[in-house]
C-alpha cells in the first residue's frame, strides 16, 4: 500500500467516525426498510418487538426513574420548608430539578427512539442555563460583584485563569487582578452559552427534522460551531467559582460542593453522546436490533439513554447526602435553627448590601 492509498484510507475511516460507519449495513437495512438509509420505528412497532435485554433495560429505568423523581420531589418540598430567601431558593429549584428532568427525558427516548434527538438537545438546553443559573447563585450568596470585588481584595486574591478546560494548554497563563469589570466579563462568558446554545438548538431541530440522517454531516459541523461558545462557558464559570472558593462566606453554603455536582454530572453527560455515537460506527452494536428495526446509532443511544437514567439517580442520591439542610446555609430555616451562632451569615450580607446601597 502506497502512502496515497494509505492517506485516502485514513481519511475515509475518519470521515466515516464521524458521518458513516466502519462496517456496510446497506444490504441489511435494505432488506429491513427497503431502503440503504433506515427510519427509527415508532414507538408502538418497538416496544411490540422488544428483546428480553431492552425489556429489562426499560423496567430498570423505569424503576430507577421513578426514585429520582421521588428525591427530586423530596428536595423540593425540603426547599420550600427550609430556604425563606426567595431569590436564591428559585436558583437551587432550577438545579435541583435537573437530575429528574434529564432523566425523565432519557426515559421517555428509551420507549421513543425517534425523539432520542429531540431530548437530548432539551437536555443540553437545560445544563447551559444551570451553568449562568449556579453563577447567579454565587452572586446571590456573596451579595453581587462589587462585594465579592472587595472581599477578596481583602485577602489580597487575584482571578484564577487557570482552570479547565483550557489550564492544560497555557500553563503560564499570569493571573489578573481582581477588579468588577473583570468579574462581569466573566458572567458575560457563561451567559452567552445558552443564548448560543438555544440558537443551536432550533436551527438543529430544523435541520434534523427536514433532512433526517441526510442532515448528519451538518449537524457534527454545527457542534463543532457551537463547541467554543460552550467551551468559553465552562471556562468562564470556572474561573469564577476557582476565584472565590477560598472566601469563607462560601464554606457554610457547600457552594463548591454544588458546584462540583452540576459541573461534573454535565461534563459526563457532554461525553456520553460522542462516545456513543463513536461506539455505534465503530460496529460495537452491530447494525443495530433489526428485529424491532432499530439502527444501529439509535440501538446505541438507547443504551446511552439507560445510562443517563442511572446517573441522574447516582447524582440525585449524592446531592442527598451532601447537602442536608443541616449541612447546608443555603436552607437558612433549618441550617440556623441547628447552629444558632450562625445568624449572622445572611445577616451581616444584607448588613454590607444596606451600607452600600446607602453608600
Amino acid at each position: 500500500m502506497n502512502n496515497e492509498t494509505f492517506l485516502h484510507t485514513v481519511y475515509d475511516r475518519v470521515i466515516n467516525l464521524f458521518a458513516g460507519s466502519w462496517i456496510n449495513c446497506s444490504n441489511v437495512y435494505t432488506q429491513v426498510y427497503h431502503s440503504p438509509i433506515p427510519v427509527p420505528p415508532s414507538a408502538n412497532y418497538f416496544l411490540s418487538h422488544l428483546p428480553p435485554s431492552f425489556i429489562i433495560a426499560i423496567i430498570i429505568a423505569c424503576v430507577v426513574c421513578t426514585m429520582t423523581l421521588a428525591l427530586g420531589a423530596v428536595h423540593l418540598s425540603v426547599l420550600h420548608l427550609y430556604v425563606t430567601h426567595p431569590g436564591r431558593r428559585n436558583f437551587v429549584i432550577y438545579l435541583a430539578c435537573t437530575a429528574p428532568f434529564v432523566s425523565s427525558f432519557a426515559l421517555i427516548s428509551m420507549f421513543m427512539p425517534r425523539i432520542w434527538f429531540l431530548a437530548h438537545l432539551l437536555s443540553f438546553f437545560y445544563f447551559s442555563i444551570g451553568l449562568y443559573v449556579i453563577i447567579c447563585l454565587l452572586m446571590q450568596i456573596v451579595d453581587g460583584r462589587h462585594s465579592m470585588v472587595k472581599k477578596m481584595s481583602q485577602k489580597s486574591s487575584r482571578i484564577s485563569v487557570q482552570t479547565p478546560p483550557f489550564c492544560c494548554f497555557f500553563p503560564c497563563l499570569p493571573k489578573p487582578s481582581l477588579e468588577t469589570r473583570k468579574i462581569r466579563l466573566c458572567e458575560l462568558m457563561v451567559m452567552q452559552t445558552p443564548c448560543i446554545r438555544l440558537v443551536a438548538t432550533i436551527v438543529s431541530l430544523i435541520l434534523y427534522f427536514e433532512y433526517q440522517d441526510g442532515a448528519s454531516i451538518a449537524l457534527k459541523i454545527l457542534d463543532f460551531i457551537a463547541l467554543p461558545s460552550l467551551l468559553l462557558g465552562i471556562y468562564g464559570c470556572h474561573i469564577l467559582v476557582t476565584t472565590v472558593s477560598k472566601l469563607d462566606e462560601l464554606i457554610p453554603f457547600r457552594y463548591i460542593v454544588v458546584f462540583r455536582l452540576l459541573d461534573i454530572y454535565f461534563a459526563v453527560f457532554g461525553l456520553q453522546m460522542p462516545v456513543f455515537d463513536i461506539l455505534a460506527r465503530v460496529g460495537v452494536f452491530g447494525c443495530g436490533y433489526l428485529d424491532a428495526r432499530l439502527p444501529m446509532l439509535e440501538t446505541s443511544f438507547f443504551w446511552k439513554n439507560f445510562a443517563t437514567v442511572i446517573e441522574s439517580f447516582v447524582v440525585s442520591l449524592a446531592s442527598t447526602a451532601l447537602l442536608q439542610p443541616t449541612r447546608s446555609a443555603l436552607f437558612d430555616k433549618k441550617y440556623q435553627s441547628k447552629y444558632p451562632s450562625c445568624r449572622s451569615i445572611d445577616s451581616s450580607i444584607s448588613s454590607n448590601s444596606t451600607r452600600e446601597s446607602i453608600a
